[in-house]
């Protein structure tokens, strides 16, 4: 049974289903540099991310003519090196990025505006608002770095080495890996792209280079890298906190119409040993990852129990003066980015799960329709937002 995504065209008003072809990205004609960097530039979510793309085929290296395709940020800070590739990632994908990702590892915060002003054509003074509207913590540019590659399909030797890098950095999200897949519909002649996210993700040790049985030419799977990868996946996304994330959502989305229930949860719960978040989004407009979302807040207050709030998170400020006339619960708190709302202190059990749901039901039941409806209306317009100079420290008390 293969396990390959499959692409295909469905009749609503019959059984009838055919099979979209993937093809490769050379067979259609289309490049790397013009076409598929083009794509991602312009919607850079293609890759999985929200990201805020700073340059494109940067060259201003000081000691090398090397080109990058595309530079970017995420809205933790993080430089985000975007590596291309068209059918294949060839075996030495990752140290190209390796390399870039060196080269920016002291790039100041005043150098990466200049960059961002000079690739958009704005004035600097407009391009680090753009970038403070972007970024959770405006004190955290360039605070590390990190490698997306992004290819139709990655070799062995690149999986196995990005496998090795994140489990060594203790980082799964050091290096990740993008498909892009093509495929054509013959009928219409539609050109469409999946993208999907295969490293990190489970059972990827399928794919990795080990090493073999002589006599058998298996590889040997004990103490694999790939065993190694899983247990580190396992310890980072699957701890109690994770769990307990995945339970309140699972709690706020039973028994709901889909258009109250936020469809979309964060990959992992985020944060470190002070604080841990998950966010909860819808797949519609103005909804997103990052800039209109819920948040689950979870602090640890001894070492048996954790302090709970639910955040409205809006990066734009188009809805927040609507919100904040609103009353929507005894306990909540305005902000400048956003609408907090304190739940209460208790253990990860079941019975903690459900008194956030339940919150978490009653804020989602207030909030949604009235965000869809001036939606809707096109009634939703940006207003200034201060920076945020520091959400942890916001809803200290």
């Amino acid at each position: 049974m293969s396990g390959e995504p499959q692409l295909f065209r469905v009749n609503p008003g019959s059984t009838e289903s055919e099979r979209i072809e993937e093809v490769d990205f050379s067979q259609l004609g289309l490049r790397e540099r013009q076409d598929i960097q083009e794509w991602v530039a312009a919607n850079p979510s293609i890759l999985g991310d929200d990201l805020l793309i700073i340059d494109k085929e940067f060259s201003g290296f000081d000691r090398t003519n090397e080109r990058l395709d595309l530079l970017a940020v995420d809205p933790e800070g993080t430089l985000v090196i975007i590596e291309l590739k068209r059918d294949d990632t060839g075996a030495d994908a990752h140290w190209q990025a390796i390399k870039y990702a060196s080269y920016f590892r002291r790039a100041s915060y005043s150098k990466i505006v200049e960059m961002f002003a000079a690739f958009k054509g704005i004035p600097p003074e407009a391009a680090e608002d753009r970038l403070l509207e972007h970024l959770e913590d405006s004190n955290a540019l360039n605070k590390g770095q990190r490698i997306i590659l992004a290819s139709h399909r990655f070799s062995p030797e690149v999986m196995t080495a990005v496998v090795w890098l994140n489990e060594k950095a203790k980082n799964d999200n050091l290096v990740t890996c993008v498909a892009l897949t093509p495929y054509r519909d013959g009928q219409t002649g539609s050109l469409y792209l999946q993208s999907s996210t295969v490293i990190p993700s489970p059972g990827v040790e399928e794919d990795l280079v080990g090493l073999g049985d002589r006599s058998t030419g298996l590889r040997n799977g004990i103490g694999s890298l790939g065993e190694k990868l899983k247990v580190s996946m396992e310890k980072n996304r699957n701890d109690e906190v994770t769990e307990f994330t995945v339970r309140v959502h699972e709690l706020t989305r039973e028994r709901w119409p889909d258009k109250l229930s936020p469809e979309h949860r964060g990959r992992w719960t985020r944060g470190d040993a002070r604080r841990r978040w998950c966010n909860f989004w819808y797949g519609r407009l103005p909804w997103a990852n990052h800039r209109l979302c819920y948040r689950l807040d979870l602090r640890p207050q001894t070492p048996d129990t954790w302090r709970a709030g639910l955040w409205i998170r809006d990066r734009d400020g188009f809805a927040l003066p609507i919100l904040k006339d609103e009353r929507l619960h005894d306990n909540q708190t305005a902000y400048r980015n956003g609408i907090y709302f304190e739940v209460g202190v208790g253990a990860l059990d079941d019975v903690f799960a459900g008194t956030i749901a339940d919150t978490f039901r009653a804020f989602i039941e207030r909030v949604t329709p009235l965000v869809d409806e001036i939606h809707a209306e096109g009634n939703l317009q940006a207003v200034d937002v201060e920076p945020d100079d520091d959400e942890k420290e916001e809803i200290e008390t």
